[in-house]
């Protein structure tokens, strides 16, 4: 591929910028701050309402705007967070130490129910967190003893420090710190390694899990991120309110979370206070149509989608002037310089793997192996079983028999993570970029390999923006590298694929149809970058169809039909052998009988 640097533009609203951002939360909590002291009574708890509403919209915002699991049972850890502060401050305990059990309390019901909920999705994983907060609803009812029932609890200590007690413009100050902290804390886990592996995951959960990142782990985080702040404005909630009963938390009221989030703009960083404040104040504005409140946000929801997707937030961002970031890209040279260095393994072999599928073998003791610096090429017709073979090697099948072996570690039916984070790294015959995030961030999720790192730590830093952008152009891509990556061409969106692939420092690198859908000239390319990454001592295993690139770039040729291997041998040997020609290659004569019936 060309080795010419990608062009650096970095269009980001300066809304989004970090400094912008934390400025405009920082003004938003003195704003509150002042509102609270200039007012009182029922003004005062509004505003009270609206900051707890924030803290809980912001767990929600990490759940359903980052990870893209919609939840309709946050209630029911917003219930839960209150009822744990109050029990515990009747009980005696420090407000304090309550609001910190509650918060954890609320986070270990997350992670419970994130055992079930994240292996389903869509409707399904809807009802499950339904069903979640009704049990929380009808246990509030039915457990007397501890809830007081439908009568509720109150009378509970205010908050205090020291000798001094917390009056309520105190604790509505509190509400509103704590709805400040969060949205920052939001904004600093969205730049994060948590945050990218929540929005991989997102946007393509198969290439996330192929880049290292642990399906299950990267969901529950989310779960529990999210009930933790639910089960934090919980106990925020009961002291202010001085009464809770389970007529506070009613399944409805969930709804209204969500559409406050997606309202304000998922995924935003502000997206959580302005829903919030749309969702507390309106129905103040419109107390006359109580009845019919459901009905009014469900309109408003719809018309805001229909004119701005992205919330409320997205339509002031358009508005906003684009800031460039720009950034120095690591030379080609030193790329591949770096890519001589990985840490290489002893090769890939595959030992007598075999998978069925309903009674039909689709792969039948399948062996052969791969070594580094080599290519090694899997042909065959169409439904031999090549890309099942690749899915078996990457983790996302359990073969019923064999071994999968990098170096000496036998991986075979392990998870399609571990085999990542093992050295494997792939590519589809159908790209699976992360269409949301742009070409230098998709690459960048590479990086990590899998692991989240600290919280808070930036992961798009100029040291990874520049090796990232690095990668890009020395696999040809000369494009706009803060471009939205699906709206790339598709040769484009082949070679951020690869480059992202690179960026996990991978040990053995699967490619699938890669040359499928390019211009000749682009396959030419394409053929000389897989060379030059086999000769730094990569393992290439390539599926592919085009003959002339295969025969010309090959080390080895494993030739299979109906998941049979023929013969795996040089570009040579495979050429002239009489059952690859025949189930395959073909003879090139033009082998046909006349109609029965002339035309």
């Amino acid at each position: 591929m060309m080795k010419s640097l990608p062009k650096f533009k970095n269009p980001i609203p300066k809304l989004n910028k970090p400094v912008a951002l934390d400025c405009t939360i920082i003004l938003a909590v003195i704003g509150g701050l002042i509102g609270v002291s200039i007012t009182g009574g029922y003004t005062q708890f509004i505003i009270g309402l609206v900051a707890i509403t924030t803290v809980l919209c912001v767990g929600l915002n990490v759940l359903y705007g980052l990870t893209g699991l919609v939840s309709l049972g946050q209630v029911g850890f917003f219930a839960i967070g209150a009822y744990a502060s109050a029990i515990l401050t009747l009980a005696g305990l420090n407000f304090w130490l309550s609001l910190l059990a509650a918060t954890i309390i609320a986070a270990i019901a997350g992670c419970v129910l994130a055992i079930s909920a994240v292996r389903m999705a869509g409707p399904f994983l809807a009802m499950v967190t339904i069903a979640f907060a009704f049990i929380v609803e009808h246990g509030a009812i039915e457990w007397r003893s501890l809830t007081g029932g439908q009568n509720g609890l109150m009378g509970f200590p205010m908050p205090q420090i020291g000798s001094y007690v917390f009056a309520e413009r105190d604790l509505v100050m509190l509400c509103v710190i704590v709805g400040g902290i969060g949205l920052l804390a939001f904004r600093r886990l969205a730049v994060s390694g948590w945050g990218m592996a929540m929005t991989s995951m997102r946007d393509a959960e198969i290439a996330a899990s192929s880049l290292g990142y642990n399906a299950f782990a990267v969901k529950a985080s989310g779960f529990a991120i999210a009930a933790a702040m639910a089960g934090l404005a919980g106990a925020l909630y009961a002291p202010l309110m001085m009464f809770i009963a389970p007529s506070n938390f009613p399944i409805s009221q969930s709804i209204l979370y969500l559409f406050a989030v997606i309202l304000g703009g998922a995924g935003t960083v502000l997206g959580p206070l302005v829903g919030a404040s749309v969702s507390v104040l309106l129905p103040e504005l419109l107390s006359d149509f109580a009845e019919y409140r459901l009905l009014i946000f469900g309109a408003l929801l719809i018309v805001v989608l229909l004119i701005a997707p992205r919330g409320l937030v997205g339509v002031v961002e358009r508005f906003i002037p684009i800031a460039k970031r720009g950034v120095t890209a690591i030379p080609p040279a030193e790329i591949e310089a770096g890519l001589k260095a990985y840490p290489k393994s002893d090769g890939l072999t595959v030992d007598d793997v075999s998978i069925a599928f309903g009674g039909v073998k689709a792969v039948n003791s399948v062996s052969f192996a791969a070594k580094p610096g080599q290519v090694t090429s899997i042909i065959g017709p169409n439904g031999a079983g090549k890309t099942t073979l690749l899915n078996i090697i990457s983790g996302f099948y359990k073969p019923t028999e064999g071994a999968v072996r990098i170096g000496a570690q036998d991986i075979a039916g392990r998870p399609t993570d571990f085999a990542a984070r093992s050295g494997i790294a792939r590519t589809y015959q159908a790209t699976r970029l992360f269409e949301n995030m742009s070409v230098i961030d998709n690459v960048i999720a590479g990086l990590p390999v899998g692991r989240f790192g600290a919280p808070f730590s930036v992961i798009a830093s100029d040291k990874n923006r520049s090796h990232a952008a690095g990668l890009l152009a020395f696999c040809g891509y000369v494009g706009d590298i803060d471009a939205r990556a699906g709206d790339l061409p598709h040769v484009d969106r082949r070679l951020v694929e690869i480059a992202r692939s690179l960026a996990t420092k991978p040990g053995v690198l699967l490619l699938d149809e890669p040359a499928a859908g390019l211009m000749h000239a682009d396959k030419v390319s394409l053929a000389k970058l897989l060379r030059q990454l086999a000769d730094a001592g990569i393992t290439v295993v390539l599926v592919e169809h085009d003959m002339e690139m295969v025969m010309g770039i090959s080390d080895h040729i494993l030739a299979v039909d109906a998941g049979t291997p023929i013969i795996f041998g040089s570009p040579q040997a495979v050429q002239n052998d009489p059952q690859v020609i025949a189930a395959y290659l073909g003879d090139g004569e033009m082998k046909a009988r006349p109609r029965p019936i002339p035309f």
